[in-house]
């Protein structure tokens, strides 16, 4: 693969972080797809549309593009954990897709084809960004002229109750580390920022949306602490409770996330920013 600029997120997902997304990605795609079915619905990709994925992770977002555009359209998707680009080429093969493909590189200095793509999407992926300016005049090289950008990420904490809520219980025990400044889930949750970085990096028309969404944590009180306590955040602040605190702990998180289930599942809102973009001509 290229070099790569990103060295710490590069280690991570490589790493602890990949490894966990691998053994849960079938339910963390589950949780989240109520953003990806936001996100594709913002992109309005169409039959014939070349779509790059930035950020592709295990494949869920660069196989839905991938049937959007069927059969003539194609799908690129770039990640930096090899972990789980082995598990979305697995996918990909079991759909029998063969107008996908996804290779390991970073996306700030990954030699992109040249105007090769119409639409540029990603579902979380571009909040790790070492350098978001650079990696996104990079990836508007990639666009064909008025190419589209389309991107999906976090609104900050306070917004996030399947956060908050359980988070409240948790932090009785244990503490928050810092969620400010470089790489990390809260990366552009301000819009002025998202919009500076764009602008900066050859974009124009410029939109940031807020979106509400519900996620449905799991199938019952147990199974959505078990998703909590292996989300990044989760992992974080109970890194910090002692581990004779830490089954009460997640006791008290069961016991709040109890008033939030019913027969679908323990469901709390979430709020996401979609953005969207065109390259300059």
């Amino acid at each position: 693969m290229t070099n790569i600029a990103n060295t710490d997120q590069h280690a991570a997902w490589n790493g602890d972080s990949g490894q966990r997304a691998v053994t849960d990605a079938d339910r963390r795609d589950r949780v989240m797809a109520p953003v990806a079915e936001v996100l594709l619905a913002a992109a309005n990709l169409g039959e014939g549309q070349d779509v790059l994925d930035l950020g592709c992770g295990c494949g869920a977002t660069t196989i839905a593009a991938a049937n959007a555009v069927a059969p003539t359209g194609t799908v690129w998707g770039i990640d930096l954990s090899a972990p789980m680009l082995d598990v979305a080429r697995r996918r990909i093969d079991r759909a029998g897709l063969t107008h996908v493909s996804v290779e390991q590189g970073d996306a700030q200095i990954h030699a992109l084809p040249r105007e090769r793509f119409d639409v540029v999407i990603s579902r979380f992926g571009t909040m790790f960004f070492a350098d978001p300016v650079a990696a996104f005049t990079n990836i508007a090289g990639a666009l064909r002229p008025r190419g589209r950008v389309c991107v999906a990420t976090w609104q900050p904490m306070v917004a996030n109750d399947w956060l908050t809520i359980p988070g409240a219980a948790l932090l009785r025990y244990g503490s928050l580390p810092d969620t400010t400044g470089g790489p990390g889930m809260f990366a552009q949750s301000d819009p002025a920022a998202i919009t500076a970085t764009l602008k900066a990096s050859g974009h124009l028309a410029i939109e940031v949306e807020p979106v509400a969404i519900t996620l449905t944590l799991g199938a019952d009180p147990d199974d959505a602490t078990d998703y909590l306590a292996g989300t990044g955040v989760g992992r974080a602040v109970l890194d910090t409770v002692p581990d004779d605190h830490r089954p009460a702990a997640l006791e008290a998180v069961r016991t709040v996330l109890a008033d939030h289930a019913d027969h679908a599942g323990v469901n709390l809102g979430a709020a996401i920013w979609i953005t969207t973009a065109h390259r300059s001509p």
